[in-house]
């Protein structure tokens, strides 16, 4: 198992707290994987295996344990020893009350407890109250392209060859398993099942879509339009000019179950001169462009968005606060936000063109404050200018810092 610092060091750092540690996620970005190297960990400092206790939802042979007395039962069974310290819960959703069985268990046995989990809903309803104060949460999201360069043995100090593992990244995406595998024919089968997995269990199933056809048409839209302001009734709108009659707020139901099940993620628009959120017209981002590809085919379209779609999951990786920053009849791309910590930044294919990179400088003029502005872009020439700093992409998606 290839090792994934950015994670495993939180984890380290969260692992004495008396706190639940929730680990979400997308289905398959590699949650699970995270938890056995934890306990690979434990038992190389001493931790011996009767001092821990896995239990998987994924596995059909702990179906019955989705009942939370039989999971209870099942548990302080294994207490009677007096040696269980370590709970670890895969896919914690499908256990029933699991805020209030899993919070239990920590309050009354003192047991240390990571959990794992694929939906939102995992953070949905009352039962939460059980929980609050009492959990701290790591989202893990698909590899980074510095993950991605590390899994498939790339030299990142060869330009050439992080270029061409750029271009493989945001086409086959960033799921761990399918990046391990060299099979272009086993890549395209494991995409298609945790597209199928993610959809149908996640989406479909949980939300009780009804019409799938009128479902897949959203998708569709939303994934073409990464990167571009979106609304329910916009939607709406397009479809209906193509013959196709699906209500805003089915559209809305359609959204929000996308990013419960970290599918998508909202980016949502501030405006800079009222200093607030604005909570329509935002745009949407994809949890990996594999599945982006696997949903509307390969396209050479919309480059640019998906440029900003590979820097929007790094800021989110990073734990900034993303939003989009808006001026009237101006716009940045990305107002990140991390603590005290505030940077504009502007993301573009190339700034050759001068106009383009006068374009993109423009929106940095209409700024009243002293925070830090960057230009993102793949150009290797240096277009740093009037203060703003500019960064290679690829150099910021190998993890070159932004302050």
């Amino acid at each position: 198992m290839i090792r994934r610092p950015l994670y495993m060091d939180k984890l380290k750092d969260y692992a004495a707290a008396d706190l639940v540690k929730i680990i979400v996620g997308v289905r398959r970005c590699g949650k699970s994987t995270l938890l056995k190297q934890l306990q690979n960990d434990l038992r190389e400092a001493g931790i011996s295996p009767d001092e821990m206790l896995s239990i998987d939802f994924e596995l059909p042979s702990n179906a019955e344990l989705t009942d939370s007395i039989a999971f209870i039962k099942y548990v302080t069974s294994r207490l009677h020893n007096g040696k269980l310290r370590y709970l670890f819960v895969d896919e914690a959703q499908e256990l029933n009350q699991w805020e209030k069985t899993i919070n239990g268990l920590r309050a009354e046995y003192g047991l240390n407890i990571f959990v794992t989990g694929s939906n939102a809903h995992l953070f949905a309803g009352e039962d939460m109250t059980y929980l609050s104060g009492r959990y701290v949460k790591m989202p893990v999201y698909p590899l980074s392209l510095a993950e991605y360069c590390q899994f498939c043995d790339v030299d990142v100090t060869d330009s050439t060859a992080v270029q061409a593992a750029y271009d493989d990244y945001v086409r086959e995406g960033g799921f761990p398993a399918i990046t391990l595998t060299s099979s272009n024919a086993l890549k395209e089968a494991m995409m298609d099942g945790i597209y199928d997995s993610v959809l149908t269990r996640d989406v479909i199933l949980r939300g009780k879509i009804r019409n799938e056809a009128a479902f897949r048409r959203v998708l569709a839209f939303v994934m073409e339009n990464v990167g571009n302001q979106t609304s329910a009734l916009s939607i709406e709108r397009t479809l209906k000019g193509g013959g196709h009659t699906v209500r805003s707020e089915t559209i809305d139901n359609y959204l929000s179950l996308m990013e419960k099940a970290h599918l998508l993620y909202k980016c949502e628009r501030y405006d800079l001169r009222g200093k607030e959120r604005l909570r329509t017209n935002g745009k949407y981002y994809v949890v990996d462009t594999g599945l982006r590809n696997r949903t509307i085919g390969l396209k050479d379209s919309n480059r640019g968005h998906v440029t900003e779609n590979t820097v929007f999951l790094e800021l989110l990786r990073r734990d900034y606060e993303v939003n989009v920053g808006t001026f009237p009849n101006a716009e940045i791309d990305f107002v990140a936000q991390r603590g005290n910590e505030r940077l504009y930044i502007q993301v573009c294919e190339t700034l050759m063109d001068p106009q383009t990179l006068e374009r993109e400088l423009m929106p940095f003029s209409k700024l009243d404050d002293a925070h830090p502005r960057i230009l993102i872009s793949k150009d290797s020439e240096d277009y740093a200018r009037d203060g703003v700093r500019h960064i290679n992409l690829y150099d910021f998606l190998l993890g070159e810092p932004l302050g």
